[in-house]
């Protein structure tokens, strides 16, 4: 099923504020095993438009927060007239130890499959009285909890009354075979029509580690992300090649990036900005938790993403 992001009629032009969906241990800020979901701030029982942000892997419980706050506030400048629940999902994908967190994405995987499994359960929880469109914009790791969740939701466990409105994936570390004709994952990642994945071949995470990652993980040799060019072109709404300044946007430029927030904005039924600041984003943001750097050429920029309309 498919919904459209609109301006709901919940109250005034303005992004509610946020709530917390966590899978996280109670009163943990790194680590530890996924747990049943939990609401903080807030319950999003009778919200007919609803907005998840799903961080990557090797991010704490702050860094995950931080991110969101920063995001969102650029959101709220770009789309002024944006109504709806925001939901910050958390998920225990990281280490405690920084120097073994950042070398853990073989480990991460599965508890991304498990948190998924934790989202899609609190979900079918929810009364389901009013008819709710679930977006979602995830990053790295965190588009595989996304495509994961939606492809339960495309297998027969969507909850009733609610539909998939838009889903955009920024530097996913998503294989890309996976999501390809006939890949495992194909189901959950066309279940939107508008799933635009912004991408970059500058992202020396998705270049190095992410290949690395997944073969140690046994789930793939040496395979291609998602994330690093886009592909593959018969699944997404349309790829997006992410750069400032003509910088290549590496893994941590997406939560900051003035380019990133426009498209999301875009994506989510805003009016593009005329012009990108030229001091939105630093030339070289320094990498958040998980960075790394690479390369790849821009094919395309914000300003002709009519595609998105």
């Amino acid at each position: 099923s498919q919904g459209s992001f609109s301006r709901s009629t919940e109250g005034p032009g303005t992004v509610s504020d946020p709530i917390i969906i966590s899978v996280r241990r109670p009163a943990t800020n790194s680590g530890g095993p996924v747990v049943p979901a939990s609401e903080e701030g807030g319950h999003l029982a009778g919200k007919s438009n609803l907005l998840v942000f799903l961080h990557g892997y090797n991010n704490s419980r702050a860094d995950a927060l931080a991110s969101y706050q920063q995001f969102l506030g650029h959101l709220r400048i770009k789309f002024s007239t944006l109504t709806a629940q925001v939901a910050e999902f958390l998920w225990p994908g990281d280490e405690p130890n920084k120097i073994v967190s950042t070398l853990s994405y073989p480990n991460q995987i599965q508890p991304a499959i498990d948190s998924a499994k934790a989202l899609a359960n609190y979900f079918a929880l929810l009364p389901h009285s009013r008819p709710m469109v679930v977006n979602f914009v995830g990053h790295s790791l965190g588009c595989r909890v996304v495509v994961e969740l939606l492809s339960r939701w495309a297998h027969g466990g969507l909850p009733p009354n609610t539909s998939v409105g838009v889903v955009v994936l920024m530097a996913a570390a998503v294989v890309v075979r996976n999501v390809d004709a006939n890949g495992a994952l194909r189901s959950g990642a066309t279940l939107s029509a508008k799933n635009p994945v912004l991408c970059s071949e500058g992202d020396p995470v998705l270049q190095w580690a992410f290949p690395m990652g997944e073969t140690a993980a046994g789930e793939a040799f040496f395979p291609t992300a998602v994330g690093r060019a886009g592909g593959p072109a018969n699944t997404w709404h349309v790829p997006l090649p992410m750069a400032h300044n003509g910088v290549l946007y590496v893994h941590g430029s997406y939560w900051p990036g003035d380019e990133s927030c426009t498209a999301v904005a875009f994506a989510l039924g805003g009016t593009p900005a005329r012009s990108t600041p030229e001091n939105a984003v630093a030339a070289n943001p320094a990498p958040v938790e998980n960075s790394i750097e690479f390369r790849s050429t821009p094919v395309r920029t914000l300003g002709s993403r009519a595609a998105f309309a």
